[in-house]
């Protein structure tokens, strides 16, 4: 019996733009064929050019990130701009975006707040989550910690990992909320689950440090394995320090080197701090001051507060550069600051 699509609520068009949709996503998420963005992305501006607003907006997703498409994003920002007036409010939140990060209209952390605390009402995720990183970081609003906490702990409760995530630094560094390493430690665990890899990195931090839970140097381990095969580049940092230094891992200082040098060239500040010792003790790989110098510079570049003690070493005693008292005491005053007098070669 044929089907009616006018009493379902659905035009003819409204069905077949669907139908395109529907097809796409399969093709985008593999869900029952095989990954072909290519295929998805055709399959989202037949649906968009039916005036589906969905697909509007996924056909932007796809030309912000290069997916089927050619990265595009002035055309990215017109679709979404497009979809989020037809009232979808995915492509709202991104729309604040744009302004948040000034890639393609002039950066306007106010209008983005605005965007973010209209989709925020009507309890979109992230916007919630976002609104509460304005929050904490003083962007577009005045800085409020508490106000942050909120936001983040109902998307939290969304099921939102980001935020999730969020939730799990304010307790482990008191934002907005008492300090709670049990919490923390809770917090990012459900965002692990949810594979969020900078949650599944921190989750490895609680247990190597016995932050909320039992100190467990292979639980560390594993959670450090399971973001860096997500390319998180702080975990593939984290597993070096556990092989150079033999926490829940037999201890293979070539390997750990291997580990900090992905998570250097991913610029991670303490990787290329790792990396920088290895290379001036030759610990792991051939001692090489001046690459070891360059590594604690862009560190330090990074405000990597340990590497300022380092740097304030190498200028002093000509290590991997020239000699310059003048720089060396500028570090050194960093350095004391920080709280870090202190190289870990003055240390040796």
């Amino acid at each position: 019996m044929a089907i009616n699509n006018e009493q379902n609520g659905l035009t003819p068009t409204d069905f077949l733009a669907k139908k395109y949709f529907d097809q796409a996503e399969k093709y985008f998420t593999g869900n029952g064929v095989p990954v072909d963005f290519k295929k998805a992305a055709d399959g989202y501006a037949q649906s968009a050019k039916l005036g589906y607003a969905p697909a509007i907006f996924s056909l932007g997703v796809c030309y912000i990130r290069g997916m089927g498409v050619q990265s595009d994003k002035k055309k990215a920002y017109d679709l979404i701009t497009q979809a989020a007036d037809m009232g979808n409010l995915d492509a709202q939140f991104t729309l604040g975006h744009f302004y948040f990060d000034g890639s393609v209209v002039e950066r306007d952390y106010g209008k983005a707040v605005e965007i973010f605390r209209s989709t925020a009402d009507k309890n979109h995720a992230g916007g919630l989550n976002d609104l509460g990183f304005c929050y904490q970081h003083g962007l577009g609003v005045e800085v409020d910690l508490e106000k942050a906490y909120e936001y983040y702990m109902r998307a939290a409760e969304l099921d939102f990992a980001a935020a999730q995530n969020n939730v799990g630094d304010c307790y482990n560094f008191g934002r907005g909320v008492k300090a709670d390493g049990e919490k923390a430690y809770l917090n990012y665990y459900r965002a692990a689950q949810n594979g969020y890899d900078v949650a599944q990195n921190n989750v490895g931090m609680c247990y190597l440090n016995g932050r909320g839970v039992k100190m467990d140097f292979v639980r560390a381990v594993h959670w450090f394995e399971q973001a860096a095969k997500l390319g998180n580049p702080v975990a593939f940092a984290n597993l070096g320090f556990c092989y150079e230094s033999g926490r829940g891992v037999e201890k293979d200082a070539e390997k750990a080197v291997q580990l900090y040098t992905v998570a250097a060239d991913a610029d991670s500040a303490p990787a290329q701090y790792n990396l920088a010792k290895c290379l001036r003790d030759g610990v792991g790989i051939k001692a090489d001051s001046e690459r070891a110098f360059s590594l604690f510079k862009r560190a330090a570049e990074q405000n990597y507060p340990v590497a300022y003690a380092e740097l304030a070493d190498c200028y002093s005693r000509g290590i991997g550069t020239k000699e310059d008292k003048e720089l060396a005491e500028k570090y050194k005053k960093l350095a004391e600051q920080a709280g870090y007098p202190n190289s870990t070669a003055a240390k040796n």
